[in-house]
């Protein structure tokens, strides 16, 4: 049973990855991307969609906000002996302008070298609100779907989840990288103790299975999004 799993979902990786391949979009370039491919994703969504999903109406009159490149915590964050920087996540996110009022994010990333493709659309019209606001850095914790501005020195809170992970609205580079490291040290922990508690627990299932299934869903999305778009268009 388990073989034929595996070799239906390693068909199914191939196949869907040859399909979304050749038909996805891709820009040299995020600003490229954006300019091509943005409005006609989201009139996608209008279109062939209950817009309300998407914090949306159903008027076409949509236009974007600045693309602003998302960063990272480095590693380097999450060990107190060392300075705590923030890299390139490949993915830069603009706000979703619907009438003239903030509604949502859209995102691009860079899926290979030099090559940009879509990467998202429904971080939620808090954030989108929130991007007009950011003149620094903008820093996403993805772990904590928290973000940030930061100005070199300083994060500032630009939604609810990240004033709840720093407890406040601001917060020091230091301070962030603190927490950064507790967080890191008491989910190590949690992983721990539930790998000790569940040692003596009987494995009925081979967990490869699952993760076969898991990368054939993956890779299906894609074309899940190709077909979406030509049913929008009928």
């Amino acid at each position: 049973m388990f073989h034929l799993i595996k070799t239906f979902a390693l068909a199914g990786i191939f196949t869907l990855g040859a399909t979304s391949a050749i038909a996805a979009p891709t820009e040299r370039s995020a600003d490229r991307f954006a300019e091509e491919h943005f409005e006609s994703i989201v009139l996608d969504h209008i279109e062939g969609d209950d817009p309300s999903n998407y914090h949306l109406t159903e008027s076409r009159a949509i236009s974007f906000g600045p693309l602003h490149e998302v960063m990272i915590a480095e590693k380097s964050c999450y060990s107190s002996d060392e300075t705590c920087t923030f890299v390139p996540s490949d993915e830069h996110v603009s706000t979703v302008l619907q009438d003239g009022e903030a509604r949502n994010v859209i995102g691009t990333y860079e899926q290979e070298p030099g090559v940009f493709a879509f990467s998202t659309f429904g971080y939620g019209d808090e954030l989108a609100i929130a991007l007009a606001d950011v003149s620094g850095t903008l820093v996403h914790s993805a772990r904590e779907n928290a973000w940030f501005d930061y100005d070199g020195k300083t994060l500032t809170a630009l939604t609810t989840d990240a004033k709840r992970f720093i407890g406040g609205d601001t917060i020091t580079l230091e301070m962030y990288q603190k927490l950064l490291v507790e967080t890191r040290s008491n989910t190590q922990s949690s992983a721990e103790d539930a790998l000790t508690s569940g040692s003596s627990d009987v494995q009925t299932k081979e967990p490869t299975s699952y993760w076969m299934l898991g990368l054939a869903l993956l890779a299906g999305l894609p074309l899940g999004y190709i077909l979406y778009r030509r049913r929008g268009k009928r």
